[in-house]
């Protein structure tokens, strides 16, 4: 079994106490009594409050490109593509946890522009999945959707159907723009 680092252990309590109290109410102490850890240990390990925030946020950003990435394994043809695509935006839409941490990661970067990178790094790596499947143009037209699908879904703005989500991603990835090659 192997042993979580006291770092690994205080960046998984501040994700889950940005999820609780958002940024704005996640104090350095609220993390330390989450991560049980004393105060001093974040000094240890992070420098201040933005510093713990921007290591916690690379923490989610990996873990979620990955996850990202899985959604696509094995996928050869345009109809797999579609799939996978419909399926991790149709997850990640009822995947509350999330949705928090996207959408405070994104106000984190309005507010302190420093942070647009880690959101840069985020949207590249994603980007960079659908793009082995799809040409330029659809990728960004697909990350738009899903960026949207997933707020919009979340908080019940419309009617997002699964099927309804699959006939849009179709209606947006017609055959020309798949982009790997015919085994």
């Amino acid at each position: 079994m192997k042993k979580t680092s006291p770092r690994a252990t205080i960046l998984q309590a501040t994700l889950e106490c940005i999820v609780a109290h958002g940024i704005d109410g996640t104090s350095l102490r609220i993390v330390a009594d989450k991560a049980g850890v004393s105060l001093g240990s974040l000094g240890y390990y992070f420098q201040d409050k933005d510093g713990l925030l921007g290591a916690a946020f690379m923490s989610f950003v990996e873990a979620s490109a990955i996850e990202f990435a899985q959604y696509y394994e094995g996928v050869d043809t345009l109809e797999a593509a579609r799939e996978a695509t419909a399926q991790m935006l149709i997850d990640t839409a009822s995947n509350r946890t999330s949705i928090i941490l996207g959408s405070e990661l994104y106000n984190l970067s309005l507010r302190r522009p420093r942070h647009r990178i880690i959101l840069d790094e985020w949207t590249k790596r994603c980007r960079a999945v659908m793009a082995t499947y799809f040409d330029e143009d659809t990728t960004f037209i697909l990350d738009a959707f899903y960026e949207g699908v997933i707020l919009h879904r979340s908080m019940r703005l419309g009617e997002y159907a699964d099927d309804r989500i699959r006939t849009a991603i179709e209606r947006l990835t017609p055959p020309e723009s798949f982009a790997v090659a015919a085994s």
